[in-house]
């Protein structure tokens, strides 16, 4: 995560096509996340005009606390290529890679976080 000033509204998607669809079809505004599984995906990204950058999160990891496994521009991917990549997440083949670090973002429910400066 780039970001460890930012609180991310996380919302549940039902699966990794959905998942790959909003990824790819949308702009999100910095502030977003979805929740599948395990796992939570934090919009990463330096700013809306910018890349969409998110950061695929376990919520728990080997030591019961977060880890971020790796880091996906969603922007430069098809959906077809961010299905594969989800895929492989949920599975857990990118858990212990060299990049997996342990992070603690402040994930909060849409009435938790309400408005921010990263709302649009």
């Amino acid at each position: 995560m780039l970001h460890t000033d930012r609180s991310w509204c996380v919302c549940p998607v039902a699966s990794a096509e959905e998942l790959a669809r909003k990824l790819t079809d949308i702009t999100w505004c910095g502030c977003t996340a979805f929740s599948l599984g395990d796992y939570v995906w934090l919009n990463d990204a330096a700013g809306p005009d910018g890349a969409q950058e998110f950061a695929p999160v376990r919520r728990k990891g080997r030591h019961g606390r977060p880890v971020q496994v790796e880091s996906v521009t969603v922007s430069w991917c098809s959906v077809e290529r961010l299905l594969e990549l989800i895929e492989q997440t949920q599975r857990g083949v990118f858990d212990d890679s060299d990049f997996a670090h342990e992070v603690t973002p402040v994930l909060q429910t849409p009435e938790e976080h309400g408005r921010c400066p990263h709302c649009a």
